[in-house]
């Protein structure tokens, strides 16, 4: 393995920048998420159906918007793409804490469709900045980053709303949010690698760079994403059924930690040393195998070793997406990529928790590699029977 590369990668202004401002911009986002159910079933007295339907109409809003702010930052670069953005989320954020429930969910929608592209942005900032040899290590630091700010932003948006007020936090945590995209914006680092000329932005749209091997990551988005959201799912229900809060914050810290050393790991690894499909199968299989956690200490092993998969299974999609993507297409392409995240965390939980609900929360788990699992051989199949057509005709 070598863990230089992390040292040579650091060297470059942009992946500081990128780091950093990801951590700032990212962290305060997740919160935000927390945050916001919290105040709509605290201040203003609603259920936590009503919680997860206005979640949802954010989360739907996002997932619509990513693809068209990806193919934005494309053609009309960093500062155009944010400056609406710039200016119109800290309104509604700031109006937010004292609407009603309906109005919010109004002003919750046109804040999803403006909401900072923070995982294109990092992503496509990261592929521009370093030279081919070193996007693997690079992507890499990126997921582990993402991986901080999820831990890190809902617990500092719970500590803040149990001790001031849910309503003061969301707006903090969302201004904090769009201060980072300010600066960035400020410094407007580029997107594409510097003295590209091979490709005029926006040419073509996404016939121009949609491929086979393009839908099948697209493919193993939604596979990673549905064994993710499983996994959430499977980890409240077990610590539930072990009659212990204290179990589901341990598990969910072990499981981040493995995912932090899983992408430490694979940003050592040389390109070609390990592919896509074996890192969503291993992932896939660990989550499984968390049926067995019979005891709260087993179940937390278990949950961690499954991590070591998660970070770079992440990883690995973006690196495919930059390799078979033109690089003035990349933003929309990730855009897609959000979408399809978006749809396999929609689809997990209903299908996830039917199973839970009539069998338990070891055969979810189990139904939860196993749909991740079929998801990814089915995109590898797919993509050798793409590869196996070329190569005949070809031939022909």
């Amino acid at each position: 393995m070598n863990f230089s590369a992390y040292s040579e990668i650091w060297r470059f202004p942009a992946v500081r920048q990128a780091v950093f401002l990801g951590v700032l911009g990212k962290a305060p986002w997740f919160g935000v998420m927390v945050v916001l159910t919290l105040h709509v079933v605290g201040d203003l007295g609603q259920g936590y159906a009503s919680a997860g339907a206005l979640t949802a109409v954010f989360t739907v809003a996002v997932a619509l918007a990513s693809p068209l702010r990806g193919r934005l930052l494309d053609t009309l670069g960093l500062r155009r793409t944010l400056a609406p953005s710039l200016v119109l989320l800290p309104l509604g954020f700031i109006a937010a804490p004292f609407l009603g429930y309906w109005a919010l969910m109004a002003v919750m929608a046109a804040v999803g469709l403006l909401a900072i592209p923070w995982f294109v942005l990092t992503r496509q900032l990261m592929l521009a900045a370093v030279p081919h040899h070193l996007r693997r290590p690079a992507l890499a630091l990126d997921s582990v980053v993402t991986e901080i700010a999820f831990m890190g932003g809902p617990t500092l948006g719970i500590l803040l709303a149990t001790t001031w007020s849910t309503g003061g936090t969301l707006t903090t945590l969302a201004l904090a949010s769009v201060s980072a995209a300010a600066i960035l914006t400020l410094l407007n680092p580029p997107l594409v690698s510097e003295g590209r000329t091979d490709t005029v932005a926006g040419r073509g749209g996404i016939r121009s760079w949609l491929s086979g091997p393009v839908i099948t990551t697209f493919v193993a988005t939604v596979a990673v994403a549905v064994t993710l959201a499983g996994t959430d799912l499977g980890i409240v229900a077990a610590s539930r059924a072990m009659g212990s809060t204290a179990v589901l914050a341990g598990v969910i810290v072990v499981w981040g930690a493995g995912s932090l050393v899983g992408g430490f790991l694979f940003g050592g690894l040389p390109r070609g040393a390990v592919g896509l499909t074996p890192l969503i199968a291993g992932l896939a299989v660990f989550t499984a195998l968390g049926a067995l956690g019979t005891t709260p200490w087993l179940f937390a092993i278990l949950m961690g070793l499954a991590g070591l998969f998660c970070a770079p299974s992440i990883a690995a999609i973006s690196e495919r997406l930059g390799d078979i993507v033109p690089e003035n297409s990349r933003g929309e392409a990730f855009g897609w990529q959000g979408t399809f995240n978006t749809l396999g965390s929609a689809m997990a939980p209903p299908m996830i928790g039917w199973v839970m609900d009539g069998h338990g929360w070891q055969l979810g788990l189990v139904a939860t590699g196993f749909a991740g699992l079929a998801l990814a051989t089915l995109g590898w199949i797919a993509l050798r029977l793409g590869r196996r057509g070329i190569a005949r005709r070809r031939a022909a």
